[in-house]
């Protein structure tokens, strides 16, 4: 006599997500698109849960059925400032986690990490960001949502028992800090990375991918291609994501301004992920910038596009770009440091076309979201007594 079948895991899915198939690049909207894609290929069904403001009125819910994937947005009544949606939030997430009930559940950010440790419900945590350090990095303007953040992050971290840590800087930081088994498993990232018509990049084209703040720290990239320029004249930066705006925005445009860099630094903006994979192929390298970073998916994006990166060592950036090997680590804030690295880069391709062989490999075996979705699969059915 056959076993009966097991119902297939349900699984339900907390973080932010895009509106559409197409995930924008980088951040966590990536990382919740690409994750959402890689638990759905392991056989699972899966329940993405979300917040946003509401356009008008009361709250309500709103679900889209995409066959195993279901995408459920809380639509939250607007509140003058974002810190208090986030407050919000844990409550409509708990209440929409009671009537989906799912088998499990993987949540990312404070918000939602709060709401899945509250439901009762086995859940494992995934830490995206250091809120601690992001507190110290961000200006004043910002503080009141980053307070909200570190309080709902510390209430998740003093009762939640599973935490997924995407590198060990995360263990690091947390162990002293919570009781939590921890499970490493990497950021997933799109297959339209590994799938990009090879091409031969511009040889002296730098690319960043990073916003227009202190944290990112874009003047000290502008900086370093300042001091590149005078060995390779023709040295090119390209900068993706928000277009400068406010007073940093004016630092920003003032610093190239006073290093007369006008004609090769120009910002492409906000990209999504095809758009972002084109540009990985049409540019030698890319370089980060960063005074403060856990793992950003643009490092392992570009090493599945087969180029070399140059990044500063904060975070876990030392734990994904690999010395000599995919790229190379340099000092936060030294432009110097930063600059002999990419001059270095670019100066040499047959060199840079190694490492980018190499930066390959390791996003192949480390990053590719199946690889990823099986990961947290196989985490979860532990968390619910399941083995497969």
């Amino acid at each position: 006599m056959t076993e009966p079948s097991r119902p297939q895991l349900r699984i339900a899915l907390l973080c932010h997500y895009p509106d559409d198939d197409i995930a924008p690049a980088g951040g966590v909207w990536s990382v919740g698109r690409n994750l959402a894609v890689g638990l759905v290929n392991t056989g699972v069904e899966v329940h993405v849960v979300r917040y946003k403001p509401a356009d008008h009125g009361a709250a309500r819910v709103h679900v889209r059925d995409n066959g195993q994937l279901f995408v459920h947005t809380i639509e939250l009544p607007r509140r003058r400032r974002q810190p208090f949606r986030r407050i919000d939030a844990v409550p409509a997430l708990i209440a929409r986690l009671n009537e989906i009930r799912p088998d499990a559940i993987t949540a990312h950010e404070s918000e939602y990490g709060l709401a899945a440790v509250r439901s009762g419900l086995p859940a494992a945590v995934t830490i995206h960001g250091m809120p601690r350090q992001e507190f110290r990095a961000f200006h004043w303007q910002n503080r009141l949502d980053m307070a909200v953040t570190l309080w709902q992050d510390w209430l998740m971290v003093r009762d939640v028992q599973d935490i997924v840590a995407i590198n060990n800087y995360a263990i690091d930081q947390y162990r002293r800090r919570t009781n939590a088994r921890f499970h490493r498993i990497n950021i997933p990232i799109g297959e339209v990375f590994f799938s990009a018509a090879p091409r031969t990049p511009d040889p002296h084209s730098v690319l960043m991918v990073e916003g227009m703040n202190e944290r990112k720290d874009p003047v000290t990239m502008i900086q370093a291609i300042a001091l590149v320029r005078r060995r390779i004249p023709d040295v090119r930066l390209d900068i993706a994501g928000r277009l400068p705006a406010g007073s940093y925005g004016e630092t920003v445009r003032q610093t190239i301004a006073d290093l007369d860099m006008d004609g090769c630094v120009t910002f492409v903006g906000l990209v999504n992920q095809p758009e972002l994979a084109d540009l990985y192929a049409s540019h030698a390298m890319l370089a980060l910038s960063s005074r403060q970073e856990t793992s950003p998916c643009v490092i392992a994006e570009a090493m599945a596009g087969g180029r070399p990166v140059v990044a500063t060592a904060v975070g876990g950036v030392s734990e994904m770009v690999l010395e000599d090997e995919t790229g190379f680590v340099v000092p936060a804030g030294d432009a110097q440091a930063l600059a002999d690295r990419i001059e270095a880069v670019l100066a040499d391709p047959s060199n840079a076309r190694r490492l980018g062989e190499r930066g390959r490999v390791v996003a192949e075996q480390g990053y590719r979201r199946n690889v990823i979705g099986r990961q947290y699969t196989d985490l979860l059915q532990r968390l619910t007594g399941r083995t497969g």
